[in-house]
């Protein structure tokens, strides 16, 4: 006969084992956010896009730029971020929405300077900025978009070794409060007021 103290015994060790299943399911998850910052003082595009240059090299592994003359005439109220997906209706979106897969590609129409940043952990996950500058009449608007891709368990060495690693030294997603930080003060930095316009998450 199983005593009380066994129950309670087997329950906690039943409880640990299905713990410690479920950190060992293999796991894909992928987390979206964005900001979209107002500047306004007497600064010119090519300076902000230069100091969010120097943020992105500096806290990024992998770092893209492109660079666009603005529109003729300004326009009154900037265009805002678009998520397009290149795959749309077709077999390829078909395949990778059945295997639980999607691209999104982040637009700016009428952006000055684009910047697209990789850094990679472990070799577990990415995380991806995307950062555009909208000059519109009054000043601009910096969009930023991110994306972060983690992979978990899995019973591999390569699986093991790297669930080990995130639970001694966390993962990438851990640099995106700090990336964003590094974004806000580059794009203050020459004296502009800088408002905090849409986030997600708030």
């Amino acid at each position: 006969m199983i005593n009380k103290g066994s129950k309670v015994a087997l329950a906690l060790a039943a409880s640990t084992l299905l713990t410690a299943c479920a950190s060992m399911t293999p796991t894909r998850e992928v987390t979206e956010g964005y900001r979209i910052y107002d500047i306004t003082g007497d600064v010119g595009s090519s300076v902000i896009a230069a100091d969010l240059r120097t943020a992105l090299q500096q806290n990024a592994d992998q770092v893209r730029f492109s660079n666009s003359i603005p529109p003729h005439p300004l326009p009154e109220t900037p265009a805002r971020f678009t998520l397009t997906d290149p795959f749309a209706n077709s077999s390829m979106g078909t395949l990778m929405a059945a295997q639980g897969n999607s691209m999104k590609v982040p637009e700016c129409e009428g952006s000055t300077f684009t910047a697209t940043s990789n850094a990679n952990f472990q070799g577990a996950e990415n995380t991806t900025f995307f950062v555009c500058l909208m000059p519109y009449s009054e000043g601009h608007h910096v969009n930023v978009y991110y994306n972060f891709t983690s992979v978990s368990g899995g019973f591999s060495p390569e699986d093991l070794g790297r669930t080990l690693a995130q639970s001694v030294v966390g993962d990438s997603s851990q640099f995106i409060p700090r990336i964003i930080a590094s974004l806000e003060t580059a794009a203050a930095k020459s004296g502009s007021n800088v408002k905090l316009l849409e986030s997600y998450p708030n």
